[in-house]
């Protein structure tokens, strides 16, 4: 089944609600108020408002879909449904020889996804089972912004939800399911939440693909996979599509992306860093901002091909709750990740310390041409710095960090939208130098 996205789930045309009314606002460029003297003065138009309460979030995982493998199957016509998202190439895995480092596997993935952070802060490392996350996910700061939200996540590879068991078992995750690799069950129960539930963000998981992909890699039963996924997915489209006949006012986010890719030449296994393993994409229904669109050329780190030019699976976070309205602690910020969706702030953050020195050097890329903006640099909750938007490099000296292992958070904010870094330092005790 081919679903159409054109009905109130995203895209210019879609969000008439949401997206429609803000355009109309948008063109009231000024607005002319005359005195008695009978001059007039120009006024901004007030923001337009927007009511939260009914933008909703889909995030679908679909483990072990390789990027170019997808594009094989949507030129043939074997993804139909994929094929009417905007898709774009990302990366897992974090940077090598980074702190962000991790596995290119589902445990380690998976949780990035839904916490916006690198395994340095979440600390799920492998798949175990009995490793659990240790950062706040999407469906905590989904609650703490509004109590009355409910979150659902529905998951095939059960590990995913014994991960998150804390955020089950304290009800950030209102609706758990485990469904144990039968990907129509996944589809099923995810359709009959979305058309019957009270519901405001879900994460579905499906497995198939990557299981076909282990037992016998990149062969026609692979791709077969990945059009019998598309079709699941297109029974939740169309679920959705029935929820919003009774909800019309309701603004939809979709996003669609993998854990890792896959290793090659074979595509049976991943967990390495390579560049098909770390190579992932999104997709989405809304248009998004210039992390997604517009990658850079020329990255800090050219390996895999400039791969690190791309947005992150730790995006996805920050763009779910851009969407849904959850306004960021600025000065104790902790994502990874930058949102897709409205101006983006700063790109491509980083940090490089001096265990000797006990500095840390801070870079990013700016989005945009400078406006004379104040950019914001805030350490462990605390203000260091005011620059203007031109800048794109702050050294953190003098650090009076004690002899050992130390991480400092850094929350790097311009316009209000903050993106965070975990930099780690080893300050040793000086040399002692013999008279």
């Amino acid at each position: 089944m081919i679903i159409p996205l054109h009905f109130h789930i995203g895209g210019n045309m879609l969000t008439v609600n949401g997206r429609g009314k803000r355009l109309a606002v948008a063109t009231l460029t000024t607005v002319f108020l005359y005195g008695c003297g009978g001059g007039e003065i120009n006024v901004d138009p007030p923001a337009p408002v927007v009511d939260y309460s009914k933008h909703k979030a889909l995030v679908i995982g679909v483990d072990g879909m390789q990027y170019e493998k997808l594009q094989e199957a949507i030129a043939a016509g074997q993804a139909p449904n994929l094929a009417r998202f905007h898709l774009a190439k990302t990366y897992g895995g974090g940077i090598v020889g980074s702190v962000t480092e991790q596995v290119t596997s589902s445990g380690a993935s998976w949780t990035t996804i839904l916490t916006g952070v690198w395994a340095n802060r979440h600390k799920v490392t492998s798949n175990d089972d009995r490793f659990r996350n240790q950062a706040d996910s999407v469906f905590k700061l989904i609650k703490d912004a509004d109590a009355r939200r409910r979150t659902a996540s529905i998951v095939s590879w059960n590990t995913i939800n014994n991960n998150f068991a804390r955020d089950i078992d304290l009800r950030h995750i209102t609706h758990a399911e485990k469904c144990s690799e039968d990907d129509q069950c996944v589809a099923d129960k995810v359709s009959g939440l979305l058309v019957f539930g009270d519901v405001d963000f879900v994460f579905a998981h499906f497995d198939d693909v990557d299981n076909v992909g282990h037992s016998v890699g990149f062969v026609p039963a692979y791709q077969a996979a990945i059009q019998s996924t598309d079709a699941r997915i297109g029974q939740v489209l169309a679920a959705l599509q029935r929820r919003q006949q009774n909800h019309p006012d309701e603004d939809w986010l979709i996003i669609v992306t993998p854990d890792h890719g896959r290793s090659l030449p074979g595509g049976f296994g991943h967990g390495s860093q390579t560049l098909s393993e770390k190579t992932t994409f999104i997709a989405t229904n809304k248009e998004a901002n210039a992390q997604f669109n517009s990658p850079f050329k020329d990255p800090a780190d050219m390996a895999f091909n400039g791969l690190y030019g791309n947005a992150t699976q730790a995006d996805i976070v920050p763009t779910v709750l851009t969407h849904l309205g959850v306004k960021p602690d600025v000065p104790n910020y902790r994502i990874d990740g930058v949102p897709l969706l409205g101006q983006p702030s700063v790109r491509q953050l980083t940090a490089r310390a001096d265990d000797e020195a006990r500095s840390v050097t801070l870079q990013w890329r700016n989005s945009g041409q400078p406006s004379g903006k104040p950019l914001t640099i805030y350490r462990d909750g605390k203000q260091i710095a005011q620059l203007d938007d031109a800048a794109t490099t702050y050294i953190d000296q003098g650090l009076g960090v004690p002899d050992g292992v130390a991480e400092l958070n850094y929350s790097v904010v311009l316009d209000q939208i903050p993106v965070a870094y975990l930099a780690r330092i080893n300050a040793g005790k000086p040399a002692q130098v013999n008279p």
